[in-house]
């Protein structure tokens, strides 16, 4: 069994293409595909990156640029989305044996068969597995720290004692991060050993949280709002 845990970055869809055809799938478009594999061992074993051309913009626009590094002129000559899905789907399964896809949240999976629908892709070959279940490994790290929150990558590193390597929202850069978080916690026990005191702190502080909630929703600020206005 090999493990590929995978990231995303995306560019805007232009507003011309922004229209009520595209409801129901996404408004963004994939111009980054990152991936590392892993063996049984848990040790990289080859890794993946291309970028991908938008299709339904001229431009990276400059928020994207600003949030990944990624220029216009770099994806210039990127393959489209349909090629760059089939080098993908090829790669995954050039290890000639099961594997399991692993993303940061839902949104990886999420985009690519959205965009798929959006440019009336019809996954083929191995293209089809792309299509089915994925593992948020976002998820699982904040169910092993204890927590019911989203937690960020750059965080998620940060609690685990380790510097983020590399430049945030860089695809390869993103998935080696996260291939790293996901072999420290393949030992559970050993993981929460060492970082029991974060878990405690975090149990502690969305206890805290719960119940300033909770004893909010036991007043009526709005009572109190009318009984201020009527001393006036």
């Amino acid at each position: 069994m090999k493990h590929i845990i995978v990231d995303l970055e995306m560019n805007g869809v232009a507003k011309e293409y922004d229209n009520d055809e595209l409801k129901g799938t996404t408004h963004k478009e994939i111009i980054e595909i990152g991936a590392v594999m892993l063996d049984e061992e848990y040790r990289e074993i080859d890794s993946f990156m291309t970028y991908v051309k938008p299709q339904l913009n001229d431009v990276v626009e400059y928020r994207y640029t600003q949030l990944t590094g990624i220029t216009t002129a770099m994806v210039k000559d990127a393959p489209v989305f349909a090629d760059a899905i089939k080098a993908f789907a090829d790669w995954c399964a050039s290890c000639n044996d099961e594997f399991k896809l692993y993303q940061w949240s839902e949104n990886d999976r999420t985009q690519i068969v959205s965009e798929m629908k959006m440019k009336e892709h019809l996954p083929k070959g191995n293209e089809v597995r792309l299509t089915k279940e994925w593992i948020d490994f976002q998820k699982e790290f904040s169910t092993l720290l204890g927590s019911s929150k989203a937690i960020a990558l750059e965080k998620a590193m940060d609690y685990a004692g380790e510097n983020f390597k590399g430049r945030q929202h860089d695809a390869m850069s993103d998935a080696r991060n996260t291939a790293e978080l996901f072999i420290m916690s393949r030992d559970k026990e050993i993981f929460k050993e060492d970082l029991k005191y974060i878990i405690e702190a975090i149990s502690a502080e969305e206890a805290e949280e719960e119940a300033s909630a909770a004893i909010g929703e036991l007043i009526d600020f709005g009572s109190i709002k009318d009984m201020i206005g009527d001393d006036e």
